[in-house]
Formats: structure tokens, sequence, C-alpha cells
């Protein structure tokens, strides 16, 4: 199928640019989530998907081209099932995730590349993790 093929291709680029993908937070269906890069680099997928410049994301050029002009950002979705949360699986599984089934989140997650899914509850502008942590919404 070639949309899980351009996701691949995003994760690529992504991953060329920004380093090893290291968390993904999942803050609410199908609306937004935190892609978190080693270089420290934070993606919010709300922000990429109602962009008109890609910013620093050129890699995302050439696809949207071969998409007839659509933001291949929004191939990425989760929360249901469907075309977009096979592009987002696909995206994950070229990023190196154990575990890239993105259909059934519906709650606040955090994704490790090991398979680890810690639950977390929405503070105002942070979220506070089951392992103690805490990430900043942004």
């Amino acid at each position: 199928m070639p949309y899980e093929l351009q996701a691949r291709q995003l994760a690529r680029g992504a991953i060329q640019l920004h380093g090893d993908l290291r968390e993904v937070v999942f803050i609410e269906p199908n609306t937004n989530c935190l892609l978190t890069f080693s270089d420290g680099t934070v993606l919010s997928l709300q922000r990429l998907r109602d962009a008109s410049d890609p910013g620093r994301e050129l890699y995302a050029l050439p696809i949207a081209m071969s998409l007839g002009g659509t933001n291949p950002f929004t191939l990425l979705a989760f929360g249901y099932s469907g075309t977009g949360p096979g592009c987002f699986s696909a995206f994950l599984s070229e990023a190196g995730f154990q575990d890239t089934d993105v259909e059934d989140i519906r709650e606040t997650l955090k994704l490790l590349p090991d398979g680890r899914r810690i639950k977390g509850d929405v503070r105002g502008e942070q979220i506070g993790w089951e392992d103690g942590t805490a990430t900043t919404i942004q």
C-alpha cells in the first residue's frame, strides 16, 4: 500500500534529521501527539498537520508532492481503525518500535521503542506519568 510506504519514508526523513525516535506521547485520540527524538527535537503532530510551512521538516516536501500536495503528517492518525493508524504503525515500525498498534489508543499514553506503554494524566500543561516522570505539552 503506497500510504504506508510514504509513512515509512517520512519516518526515515525524520530520523535522518533528528536522530532516533525516543518516545511517542499520545495526548488525545487522533488530535495530538508528540514525537521526541534523540537530538531533543519534539514534534507536535497537531502543529505539523496544521502547518503551511514545513519549517525544518524539508524531508516531507517530496512526500507531499507524491501525495498531490497533501501534508504527509496527516497520514499519521491513531485511536480508531483505518488507513491513518496503519500508516502510523508503519512509521513506528520504520523507527524501530516493537509495539506499533495505535488503533485502540484512547487515553493519554507514552509509547517507548521497547514496547512499554506508560499511562499518564493531563494536568494543565503537564502530563504526569505512572513512572513518576512528566512531560510538558507544547
